[in-house]
């Protein structure tokens, strides 16, 4: 007997209905995050968030080995570590918003930590690799390492910064920033979109999508400042679009780039963990370019708090 046939519209719609539900489920820990950002201890609760994230990003990038293998892995620890601990004694030891020259004290303090981090990693990793049996000059045929260090493990630290100098306001800002665009994308591409702009790369993403999308990114970011809930714009409302527009063009970068790794890997998703949503780096995807960039530009788009 022959099964039933699959009526294709069905399975989309159940497909997207389960995404839904997935999300609404996601977005509620989310919020519940923040709530916790917003505390006294809100700005260490936030480092601590984000280094779960990037060691969860890490395992998963681990289990797709296409950075290498375990001594990789031990440096890109070592360097989420390492990174944890500047980003610590440079802006919450410190207080740095409580320094005359806060707006380079910060700017400064972010590269610090990113390029000692990167350091250690290299130094572990060295070790690790010798520990393995490998002589140093094979690090050399790892170009992958690199990319595990700055772009998954260290890009998530960067939400520390954003916190310090958005408050927990502006920390949920660009969260909704980098996530609604991702969501208005992956709507309107799965019900109008037609034309297919990376057919080998990301084979779902459509052109009406992706416009969609950035639409919706520099309409959101104009429209919270307009309703106050980005204060301090230095240039009025079109902090708020430039806000918009580089947290969207650099969330799809980064959605692209983990679509790169998948394909290199020759998985469809990073993880099973959240279901239809796939695995930790599917849903930091977004942020993992967008962050430190953020982290950068965010002084000279807004006005740091008094």
């Amino acid at each position: 007997m022959s099964e039933p046939a699959v009526d294709p519209a069905a399975a989309k719609r159940a497909k997207l209905i389960l995404r839904t539900k997935v999300g609404g489920t996601l977005a509620i820990s989310v919020a519940g995050l923040l709530w916790a950002a917003s505390l006294p201890a809100g700005v260490t609760l936030t480092l601590g968030f984000a280094v779960v994230l990037s060691l969860w990003s890490i395992l998963e990038a681990a289990r797709m080995k296409i950075f290498g293998g375990a001594p990789a892995t031990v440096g890109a620890v070592a360097a989420v570590a390492y990174g944890a601990w500047e980003i610590h004694s440079n802006f919450i030891a410190r207080d740095v918003l409580a320094l005359p020259d806060a707006e380079q004290a910060l700017a400064q303090g972010l590269g610090l930590a990113l390029l000692y981090s990167a350091v250690v990693a290299l130094v572990v990793r060295s070790a690790a690799a010798v520990t393995k049996g490998q002589l140093l000059w094979r690090l050399g045929e790892r170009p992958g390492f690199g990319g595990l260090v700055f772009l998954v493990a260290l890009p998530l630290l960067a939400l520390v910064p954003i916190r310090l100098v958005g408050g927990a306001g502006g920390l949920a800002v660009y969260l909704v920033l980098a996530k609604i665009g991702d969501i208005a994308g992956y709507y309107v591409g799965s019900t109008m979109g037609k034309r297919h702009p990376f057919p080998n790369l990301s084979p779902g993403k459509t052109v009406a999508g992706c416009v969609a999308s950035l639409l919706v990114g520099i309409g959101a970011g104009a429209g919270f400042v307009l309703f106050g809930a980005l204060e301090g714009a230095r240039f009025g409302v079109l902090s708020g679009v430039a806000l918009g527009l580089v947290v969207n063009i650099t969330a799809q970068a980064g959605d692209l780039m983990e679509s790169g790794f998948k394909r290199r890997a020759q998985v469809k998703d990073s993880g099973t963990t959240f279901g239809p949503s796939g695995g930790m780096l599917d849903l930091v995807d977004s942020l993992l370019l967008s962050a430190p960039l953020v982290a950068f530009l965010w002084p000279l788009l807004f006005e740091l708090p008094s």
